[in-house]
């Protein structure tokens, strides 16, 4: 792996695990056992060291997503890896990572928002049309399901409103996409569900 491969998969780890904020160069240059001027050289500041982590972050998410997308598999077991994808992703970034990217990076933070609107909206049109295809998920416009869908999961994962309820991000997404799911699926597409549920038990 190539230095700056290594300085970002590293600091990505510990980014989504402590936040940044409070991170220094000298704590990412001891984990790695680098010195700071190695760093900087790819890195002139902690700000492009975020964002390249960020945008690293990203490209793993849209990588992992595309691979579901473009699979040969039903809606249904298309949404059941998609959930645990997203879970992943729900638990690997602490609210620690979240509330520093709201508070002193709202310029990254929104660059996130940005990327998960389009992903979102991206991947479950295609997978609502799918299931309605195979009579997997009620005839509603998938306009409004996907609508519906990105407003819910952006208000209730957030740190604002995590933080204020005291939830934990397994806790909050599950309850929500649970509720989601279930209001979308066909009674076809609900046994389906459930048999899928129970294989992965």
């Amino acid at each position: 792996m190539k230095e700056e491969e290594k300085i970002v998969t590293f600091s990505k780890d510990k980014f989504l695990n402590e936040g940044f904020y409070k991170i220094t160069m000298d704590e990412i240059a001891s984990g790695l056992r680098m010195s700071k001027k190695t760093i900087y050289k790819y890195f002139p500041s902690k700000d492009k060291l975020v964002y390249s982590v960020v945008k690293f972050f990203q490209s793993i998410i849209q990588k992992k997503i595309n691979n579901i997308i473009e699979s040969d598999i039903n809606s249904i077991l298309k949404i059941k890896k998609l959930t645990n994808v997203f879970m992943e992703i729900s638990l690997t970034i602490s609210s620690k990572m979240l509330n520093d990217l709201r508070t002193h990076r709202p310029d990254y933070w929104q660059d996130i928002e940005n990327f998960r609107t389009n992903l979102i909206e991206k991947t479950w049109l295609s997978i609502f049309d799918q299931g309605k295809r195979e009579g997997y998920i009620v005839d509603y416009p998938s306009e409004i399901m996907v609508h519906v869908f990105l407003n819910a999961m952006r208000g209730v994962i957030n740190p604002e409103f995590l933080l204020s309820k005291n939830l934990a991000i397994r806790d909050a997404f599950e309850i929500t996409f649970g509720m989601l799911i279930n209001g979308v699926l066909t009674d076809k597409g609900k046994k389906v569900y459930k048999k899928i549920e129970k294989e992965n038990k």
